[in-house]
């Protein structure tokens, strides 16, 4: 029996993807996954006003962001639109670090809080160079990780040949001829969207970890949803 699909690694999912039927169930628990996160933020519908620039207001909304993408991510795998899902990753990683420097800021008056609500872009840089200094000696080690899986994801974002390349099962009597999967939805092969519902489950758990930490909702009620949903995992 497989383990969870929560705790599996890249590895075992590009050696075993998920069958076609597997697919739809894990999609299917990760939306209610999000689905039980949404009711809790849909709790705040009419408690900020359109003039309230608060650091609790800026973290639900960019949170509610992140959550929606999430859901649409699942929604376009159904259908196996898995070329626009990869340009969204990079998207919700942006969406969850603005939050968290948002969050780490909180107690000193954020610049960049204060930049946002008066519409200015901050640079996702501007994210590293605080993690950096907020993680101490290993401030070098966490800001060169983030960088690199920044990069990683935009490969989908800017197009990169190892990202298209997902997009095309092989043939010929080597194995070699590409054949692009929109050719026919029977090409499109089960490591392919197996690869991209291992992303999504983990920017959903590192959603998850933004939860935790801005104490926005009432995390020890999500622990319970979340602890009973979730195989593999134990949220405390």
């Amino acid at each position: 029996m497989k383990k969870s699909f929560w705790i599996q690694n890249y590895e075992d999912i590009r050696a075993d993807p998920f069958g076609y039927e597997s697919q739809k169930k894990i999609l299917n628990e990760a939306l209610s996954v999000l689905d039980g996160i949404f009711k809790e933020y849909d709790k705040f519908q009419i408690k900020y006003s359109l003039n309230d620039k608060s650091v609790n207001k800026a973290i639900w909304m960019l949170h509610l962001d992140a959550l929606d993408t999430l859901r649409d991510c699942i929604a376009l795998l159904k259908q196996n639109k898995h070329r626009i899902v990869g340009k969204l990753f990079r998207d919700i990683t942006e969406i969850l670090d603005l939050a968290t420097l948002f969050w780490w800021e909180k107690d000193k008056g954020s610049e960049h809080l204060k930049k946002w609500y008066e519409d200015k872009i901050i640079n996702h840089s501007e994210f590293r160079r605080c993690l950096k200094t907020m993680k101490g000696e290993s401030g070098a080690i966490f800001e060169n990780n983030s960088k690199n899986m920044y990069r990683a994801l935009s490969k989908w974002t800017h197009h990169c040949y190892s990202a298209l390349k997902d997009s095309y099962s092989l043939a010929g009597d080597k194995g070699e001829m590409l054949v692009y999967d929109g050719h026919s939805k029977v090409l499109i092969l089960p490591q392919t969207i197996s690869a991209y519902i291992w992303e999504i489950k983990d920017l959903i758990l590192y959603f998850l970890n933004n939860v935790k930490m801005a104490e926005l909702v009432n995390w020890s009620e999500i622990k319970i949803f979340l602890n009973k949903t979730i195989q593999g995992i134990k949220f405390l």
